[in-house]
């Protein structure tokens, strides 16, 4: 299965490098869509086939710091047409709570996309099919949730 390809917005770069975003403020969570794609393969001996399809129906999100957030689909890349501080149309987060004193003050953030698992074939003489256990395919990657502050006179 093709892993998740973790994306999020905002993705702002701290002064080390490391990757961010902010707590309070919508995180708009996404895969690329190659990573979400129906996959089918195929195989036969004789008059004896199968084929397994796995369909792509869940992308999940957890964090250290945060609530797991479950999505229906991929996600939807941000864009600036959006606004700067909207809500994701299908698959976000706010964290309430920075990244400070977590190991190196960021987290590792687990992408998962679950699948949907079914077979067809034949067994030479009648036709089968089925379904399977849902499979999951992982990704992580590290982030800092950075808190911003402001000065009000």
């Amino acid at each position: 299965m093709p892993l998740p390809v973790p994306e999020h917005s905002p993705d702002l770069r701290l002064a080390d490098g490391r990757s961010a975003t902010v707590v309070g403020e919508h995180t708009w969570i996404w895969t690329d869509r190659s990573a979400w794609a129906e996959q089918s393969k195929r195989v036969a001996a004789g008059s004896v086939w199968a084929e397994v399809t796995a369909i792509p129906v869940r992308l999940s999100f957890d964090t250290a710091v945060s609530i797991p957030v479950s999505c229906p689909g991929p996600g939807t890349a941000y864009d600036r047409r959006y606004g700067l501080h909207a809500a994701s149309p299908d698959c976000d987060i706010v964290f309430i709570t920075s990244s400070y004193g977590q190991p190196g003050d960021q987290v590792n953030a687990t992408y998962r996309i679950t699948w949907r698992v079914t077979w067809v074939g034949s067994t030479g003489t009648a036709p089968a099919s089925g379904t399977l256990p849902t499979m999951t395919s992982q990704a992580t990657t590290t982030l800092a949730v950075a808190e911003a502050q402001a000065l009000i006179h």
